[in-house]
């Protein structure tokens, strides 16, 4: 399933559309990696991590998660173990809080722009540098018609 979302993203999927989403990836462990003079550690079952980076609060966001992903969050997570379903909400907030690993830092590079407003800046440039390249031979009354189609085409990224 992973590796079919990576090869075919969809665009409109829901959690494309948080756009108060930063970032968000998850990760299948099977093993532990071995470190020299500690034991070594066996995994019974696959554990499955999921990280992710949001603006606002917290309780809104797993608010919006549950409210909007119901049923994909019940296929990814309806076989980890203890996993109450995302509603009604506040099981859900219980089971995360027990489970949670919270990060003590991360780098955004861009920190007050979630991943759509980058999305949506990455296409405006690329469209921008198409309108210039059709542009630059255009008689003034021409470029003015072209100018304003190509600001309303537009105006979703701006």
């Amino acid at each position: 399933m992973f590796l079919l979302r990576r090869l075919r993203p969809d665009p409109n999927s829901p959690l494309v559309r948080l756009s108060f989403i930063h970032f968000a990836r998850w990760t299948v462990v099977k093993r532990i990696p071995h470190n020299e003079g500690q034991p070594r550690e066996k995994l019974r079952y696959k554990h499955l991590f999921f990280e992710s980076n949001f603006n606002g609060g917290w309780e809104e966001y797993i608010d919006a998660f549950s409210h909007i992903l119901t049923a994909g969050m019940t296929k990814l997570w309806g076989s980890s173990y203890g996993f109450p379903k995302p509603l009604p909400t506040a099981p859900f907030k219980d089971y995360i809080r027990r489970n949670e690993i919270e990060a003590s830092h991360f780098y955004s590079a861009y920190p007050d722009a979630t991943k759509s407003m980058v999305s949506a800046a990455l296409d405006l440039d690329q469209k921008l540098a198409a309108f210039k390249a059709r542009a630059c031979d255009l008689e003034p009354e021409q470029f003015s018609r072209e100018w304003r189609a190509f600001l309303t085409d537009v105006q979703a990224d701006l």
